[in-house]
Formats: structure tokens, sequence, C-alpha cells
């Protein structure tokens, strides 16, 4: 029997080349066919026996924008959602929790929620030669870029074509 062993594959030269191909290969795919958006999702939950306490959560488990109230309010963790439903319900309340998908225009930062959140998922996925900004497509028809910097100036855009020599 021959030894079936390849020593290319042993020698940590040709492991690196091996990789840089590899990662080479993991851009140009990544180019060509972009990455789907993750369906994002937000909870909103109500409680009946208790109340939420502002201080419980952490700041990322709150989106910004969104309403809070002791009884009604919407969360991005589902864990901590869980755990309150289960204390509510421990009281003799019947707390409900219900998922919307929920995303942020990366343009004017307006948050959208269910229907909206999907038609701007199913946006982004068309090529990004038909987005409306560099960010991403508009999300409605009044969608303008925020500036960015610390004055908020308004992004500027090329307002001539490159002209290819004849």
């Amino acid at each position: 029997m021959a030894d079936l062993r390849y020593k290319d594959w042993d020698d940590p030269k040709r492991e690196s080349v091996l990789e840089k191909r590899s990662a080479w290969v993991r851009r140009r795919r990544m180019k060509a066919y972009r990455s789907v958006p993750v369906c994002r999702r937000v909870w909103f939950v109500t409680l009946t026996a208790t109340a939420a306490d502002l201080d419980t959560f952490s700041p990322h488990d709150l989106p910004a924008g969104l309403t809070f109230t002791p009884q009604e309010f919407w969360c991005l963790s589902r864990r901590a959602v869980k755990r309150l439903i289960l204390l509510d319900r421990a009281a003799g309340g019947s707390g409900t929790m219900f998922a919307v998908e929920f995303r942020l225009c990366p343009n004017c930062g307006r948050i959208l929620l269910g229907p909206a959140a999907r038609e701007y998922r199913e946006k982004q996925l068309k090529p990004t030669w038909m987005w409306h900004y560099p960010d991403g497509p508009a999300c409605n028809l009044e969608c303008k870029p925020n500036g960015r910097g610390e004055e908020r100036q308004r992004l500027t855009y090329q307002t001539e074509r490159i002209r290819l020599r004849p």
C-alpha cells in the first residue's frame, strides 16, 4: 500500500498559502454574494401583576426611541423578557410578549417596525448599484442621510460623473 500522507499539507509555508487563498475566496464570495441581512426582532411586553423597573435592564436591552412604561415596553433581550413574564405569571398575572421585526435605517436613523422593517430588509437584498445611498437604500420617500461628525454636517455627493477618455 502506498503512503497516503501528503507532504505538502504538513509544510507550514504551504498552510499559510492555503489560508491566504481561502481568505481571498471568502472576500470574492462576499463581494459577489452579499450576506443576507438578519431578521432582527424586538419584543413588546405587557405585564399585569408586576411592574418592570428601568434600572433592571442594561442599556443594550432597551431600544432608544421606543416607549417604556412599567407595564408595557419594548425590549431587545428575549431572556430578560422571559424572566419578567415568569415573575409576572408567578404573581398571578397574565404577562404576554410578542416579537416584531425591528431595523434602524442606516441613512436617516428612523426606527422601522413590522412590515416596514421587512420591506427594508428586502430592499437591502437588491444589488448595491440600486441603492439610493452608499450606506443602503432609502427607507421611504422622505429618507435623507444624516450628517456626520460633531456638527452633523450634511453629506456631499459627487455632482460630476467621471468621464472616460475616448
